[in-house]
């Protein structure tokens, strides 16, 4: 042993022990400061700039990721996610159309220039109501609207089309597909894992549950879909026809006819695209960056046009809400399920909570219910339709207004709304429920564990899902299942002014179009979210002073200023690339979706879900 290696005393040893859990928390302590300053210092450095317009300027839209009505999840892991290249970007809405309608007003702004290069996936909807916000953009200014492009898809085809004239580069693509929709099916690999799937369902549209009962999509989920999907595609042809001066049976010839039209034009899809009428102009970047700037000007070092990024633009004209008229506009956005959930979900209790927050503001004379859901838990649709009608009761009209989709469970919650509006892009209906148990004892036959037991009396252990399903129990849930139908469309009736035999015919888990469902009587009016919010603002007799308010979960004073630094942060360093982890995520969303029902059913619980696979083609 080194002589001046010391033993440590008793003493010290017992001291220590006490003393060594105020060192971490001293320690801990000390790195969040340092966490806080290093933030302050970003916030300093980053947050501080302000943003100018200068003359002559164009205002750029650039949406990335996905187009949303709410970003999903909570600010701080916004941020972080978005920090480490974890996070698919989102874009919202409101951004969008709040851009589009300060630039219109600000003679700073000449031209609006369209690049949908780094948008991933939106819905009709989003897309025909951004087209409505551009369409005013030109009518109340007069300026130019030029769209430039790479690769083009056809949700980002759809967006340039807004536009008086595309530029697409000489090695760019374009592919128009269609609307359709593939799954995966799990029956198989369950079998070979010795699990049994008991569905209870009511309706032979009622298809959400399939993928896990079958190996293929059933003849009356085929016919259903492609009823639906047909309607949305004639809506997309007419709308891009109608700017592109082409009828929907040119525009369709030149879809079925791509790899013809192509090959004529020795694989130049550039080419392709302008002979067909589909584009204006072929350019490389530096001349498109020329061609716009004669409708702006150039930059400082001469080799872009002077634009400025609609998120940026949009830090100059931040108001605040203020007016005791105000519109409270309150999304209702992804799956619905139980309790508290963060946003980009429907959760029963923090979406009833908001709800209840309107209720109770005076200065909140009317509410805008903005769905986007395919629907969820029966329970929790319940119980955010029950503080619809608690708003109504205490004499604040509701409207809803439908976005992409908003089905099954996501109709329940809109039907005893004061009035519903539908976009041609969405779709509805697919009234019904089903319920869902998975039991297992063919595993742990093979793994040779068995299961024996008694009970006072014979429902005991019914749930077990080591035990075969007990086909008395089955008749128990099929008849709540059926009595929860029976619920659903007589509540629907009721909200609706129709015979409960008519609805039950246009129910049964089927699936319609806003014009469809507008027919059937399920929808009153079609229109974009502006036109509900006026309509709510006139049902509450208010006058055009009133102002919107997005009523959303507020952070605390140390979570906003955290979140906004670190969101600024991330928008100086975020990574251009999504990572790995990121685009696996988004492959496998579709999947997890279908999980997401299973993970969340509670022990000895039933999943009886007002819930639509049916989600609204991601253009």
């Amino acid at each position: 042993m080194n002589a001046e290696t010391k033993q440590s005393s008793p003493i010290r040893t017992f001291f220590g022990f006490f003393t060594k859990p105020f060192v971490l928390v001293a320690n801990f302590t000390r790195h969040i400061l340092l966490l806080l300053i290093f933030i302050w210092v970003l916030w300093l450095i980053f947050g501080g700039q302000k943003i100018h317009v200068s003359d002559k300027t164009a205002l750029v839209l650039a949406p990335q990721g996905l187009i949303v009505d709410q970003y999903s999840g909570d600010p701080m892991t916004h941020a972080i996610q978005s920090l480490q290249g974890t996070r698919v970007p989102e874009t919202r809405m409101r951004d969008i159309i709040r851009s589009l309608e300060m630039a219109a007003n600000d003679d700073s702004i000449t031209a609006l220039v369209i690049n949908p290069d780094e948008l991933m996936g939106v819905g009709l909807v989003h897309l025909r109501e951004i087209a409505d916000a551009v369409a005013e953009f030109k009518q109340d200014s007069g300026k130019p609207v030029i769209a430039m492009a790479t690769s083009l898809s056809q949700s980002q085809y759809y967006l340039a089309s807004l536009a008086d004239e595309i530029l697409m580069d000489p090695q760019g693509f374009l592919f128009i597909q269609g609307f359709g929709g593939y799954r995966n099916y799990f029956k198989e690999g369950l079998d070979k894992l010795g699990v049994d799937v008991h569905l209870f369902r009511v309706g032979e549209y009622k298809s959400a549950a399939e993928p896990f009962v079958r190996n293929n999509m059933s003849e009356e989920a085929k016919e259903a879909n492609l009823h639906f999907m047909n309607d949305l595609w004639q809506t997309f042809l007419q709308d891009i026809g109608q700017r592109r001066n082409l009828s929907v049976n040119q525009l369709s010839e030149i879809i079925d006819d791509q790899a013809k039209r192509l090959q004529a034009k020795n694989g130049s899809v550039a080419d392709m695209a302008l002979e067909a009428g589909l584009v204006d102009r072929i350019m490389k970047q530096p001349f498109m960056h020329k061609h716009i700037a004669e409708v702006s000007s150039f930059d400082d070092e001469g080799n872009h046009f002077r634009g400025i990024d609609f998120k940026d633009y949009l830090t100059l004209d931040l108001p605040a809400v203020s007016s005791k008229k105000q519109v409270a506009v309150v999304v209702a956005e992804g799956v619905i399920l139980s309790g508290e959930q963060p946003g980009g979900t429907i959760g029963g209790d923090s979406t009833s909570a908001l709800l209840e927050k309107a209720r109770l503001d005076n200065n909140i004379k009317a509410v805008v219910l903005r769905v986007n859901s395919p629907g969820g838990g029966v329970y929790p649709s319940e119980q955010i339709r029950r503080q619809v009608e608690a708003l109504q009761v205490a004499g604040k009209p509701v409207v809803v207004s439908m976005a992409n989709v908003a089905a099954s469970g996501g109709y329940w919650i809109s039907m005893t709304a004061d009035a519903i509006w539908a976009n041609e892009g969405t779709i509805t209906g697919s009234i019904g429920i089903y319920g869902m148990l998975m039991t297992f004892p063919e595993l742990f036959n093979k793994l040779g564990i068995h299961s024996d037991g008694v009970g006072t009396t014979e429902w005991v252990g019914v749930f077990n899902p080591d035990r075969p399903l007990d086909p008395e129990f089955a008749q128990l849930i099929q008849s709540n299942i059926e009595y929860g139908y029976q619920q659903f469309i007589t509540a629907v009736a009721m909200a609706r002014g129709l015979e409960v035999s008519m609805v039950d015919q246009v129910a049964r888990g089927r699936v319609w179009t806003a014009k469809q469902a507008k027919d059937l009587g399920l929808v009153d009016q079609l229109g974009n979210l502006n036109q509900a919010v006026a309509d709510a603002a006139q049902k509450a007799g208010l006058a055009d002073d009133y102002q919107v308010r997005w009523l959303e979960k507020e952070l605390g004073l140390v979570e906003q200023v955290l979140s906004d630094t670190m969101v600024k942060a991330a928008q100086w360093i975020e990574p251009k690339q999504l990572s790995s982890q990121a685009q696996l995520q988004q492959l496998f969303a579709p999947v997890m979706a279908d999980m997401q029902l299973l993970v969340n059913r509670r022990p000895g619980e039933v999943i009886k879900m007002a819930h639509c696979m049916c989600q609204a083609p991601q253009l």
